[in-house]
């Protein structure tokens, strides 16, 4: 449909484009300290696609988002497009967040120094089904930590939540993330 309508694509695009500036700038005037714009079907659609067709609208909506809230901080997720990671790096947001697909021991180097990161722990560390224990969410945050640094990063999920996640290990996540971070950052001074 893109290729054989594109007039049509475009002007939806810009559309579209243009609500989402228009509602996420309406949360920062009423009360929103940080924005994460959501690229949800990024893996539905080819990286060259992708780079004709999603890209100008998130470079678009970063570039407008930031002239009207330059202190707002504004994240990206582009979710299952992990390959377009270096270019939205490179649109302007402060922060790029990573699915659980991203390659940990390169997902610095392609940021670079332009953005911090979000993500990318895996949920099933979550589930005392699969064996886990407030130990292993240690184990695996610290993994985590080493791989991708504790600074300039929101330890966050590389996915959602699936609703068998034990709330203690949810806690032994936060805690560990908080004091594993706090003795890494320590040591590096």
């Amino acid at each position: 449909w893109l290729h054989e309508h594109s007039d049509a694509s475009a002007e939806l695009l810009d559309l579209l484009t243009t609500i989402v500036i228009e509602y996420m700038s309406a949360q920062v005037d009423n009360g929103a300290h940080m924005l994460q714009l959501f690229e949800a079907m990024g893996m539905m659609i080819e990286p060259a696609e992708f780079d004709k067709f999603a890209l100008p609208c998130l470079e678009k909506i970063a570039t407008e988002l930031k002239s009207r809230h330059p202190d707002v901080p504004l994240m990206v997720f582009s979710r299952g497009a992990s390959f377009a990671n270096e270019k939205l790096s490179e649109l302007g947001y402060d922060v790029v967040t990573i699915d659980g697909g991203v390659d940990r021991s390169t997902a610095r180097d392609v940021v670079g120094g332009r953005t911090g990161l979000q993500g990318n722990y895996d949920p099933a560390e979550l589930i005392e089904a699969n064996g886990k224990t407030v130990e292993t969410v240690r184990s695996t945050v610290r993994e985590l930590l080493e791989s991708l640094g504790p600074q300039r990063l929101i330890a966050n999920l590389g996915e959602g939540l699936g609703g068998r996640e034990s709330p203690e290990l949810v806690n032994a996540f936060v805690e560990a993330v908080h004091e594993e971070s706090e003795a890494m950052i320590s040591a590096e001074n």
